[in-house]
C-alpha cells in the first residue's frame, strides 16, 4: 500500500514542481490554504479513481475556499479541544491564586497536568485518523456540516474505523520522517551562528515545508487505499 501510495505521486513528473510551489505557499500564513485545497482536492481527484497526476496549480479562488474548509475541520477537532482546555487549565491555575495557595511546584503540576492532557488528547485524535475521516466524509457527503459533526469522531474512533484506518496511519508514520529530521536540523542551525545563516535557515524551511506538504498527500493515498480496501 506505501509502494502504491507513492507511485501514484510520482507517477506525475510534475510532483516536485508543484509540491514546491506548495511550500512556497505555507511560508507565509495567507497562502497555507492553498496548499490544504491541494491536498483536499488529490483526496477527492483520488476517491474518483484519478490519483494522478496532483491537481495543477490553477483556479486559485476554489483551491483557497477548499484550503479553508479544510482548516476549518482541523480547527474544530484539534485547536478548539485545546482552547477549551487551556481555558479550564487556567482557571484552575486562577483559583489555587485565589486561594492564596501559591505553591511554584503546584502550579508546575498544573502546568505539567495541562501540557499531557493536551498532547494525549492530539496524539488520540491524530492516532485515531480524526482529520482524515472528517476528510474524506466531506468529499464523499460533499456538506461541511456533516464533515463538522460527531458523525466523525463516532466513525473514526468505532472499533471498525480503528480497523479500517490503522494500518493507513501506521504507513503515513513513514512519509512524516523527512520533515521531522528536517525541523530538527533547522532547530540545530538556528542555535549556531554562521555566514549566511538567514538563507540557509530559509531553505530548510522551505525544504520542511515541502515535505509535510508531501506527507500529507502520501497520507491522501493511503487513507483512500484503506477506505477501498474496507
Amino acid at each position: 500500500m506505501f509502494r502504491s501510495a507513492l507511485r501514484n505521486i510520482h507517477r506525475d513528473r510534475d510532483w516536485w514542481k508543484k509540491i514546491g510551489i506548495g511550500g512556497a505557499l505555507m511560508l507565509t500564513i495567507i497562502g497555507y490554504p492553498f496548499a490544504a485545497g491541494l491536498v483536499l482536492e488529490s483526496l477527492d481527484n483520488s476517491r474518483k479513481g484519478y490519483p494522478t497526476p496532483l491537481p495543477p496549480w490553477f483556479d486559485w479562488g476554489t483551491r483557497y475556499l477548499l484550503g479553508i474548509f479544510a482548516l476549518l475541520l482541523d480547527f474544530l477537532f484539534f485547536a478548539l479541544p485545546l482552547l477549551v482546555l487551556g481555558l479550564l487549565f487556567l482557571c484552575a491555575s486562577v483559583a489555587t491564586v485565589v486561594a492564596s495557595l501559591q505553591d511554584e511546584a503546584l502550579l508546575r503540576v498544573v502546568g505539567m497536568a495541562f501540557g499531557l492532557t493536551a498532547g494525549g488528547l492530539l496524539l488520540a485524535m491524530w492516532l485515531g485518523s480524526v482529520g482524515p475521516v472528517a476528510r474524506l466524509m466531506y468529499v464523499s457527503e460533499g456538506r461541511i456540516e456533516d464533515a463538522l459533526s460527531g458523525a466523525v469522531l463516532r466513525q473514526a474512533l468505532s472499533a471498525r474505523g480503528l480497523r479500517r484506518y490503522w494500518p493507513a496511519r501506521l504507513a503515513s508514520l513513514v512519509g512524516y520522517l523527512p520533515f521531522a529530521a528536517l525541523v530538527a536540523l533547522l532547530a540545530l542551525l538556528a542555535n549556531m551562528v554562521f555566514p549566511g545563516q538567514g538563507f540557509v535557515l530559509l531553505l530548510l524551511l522551505w525544504l520542511a515545508l515541502c515535505a509535510l506538504l508531501y506527507a500529507h498527500l502520501l497520507a491522501v493515498q493511503l487513507y483512500v487505499m484503506a477506505e477501498r480496501k474496507a
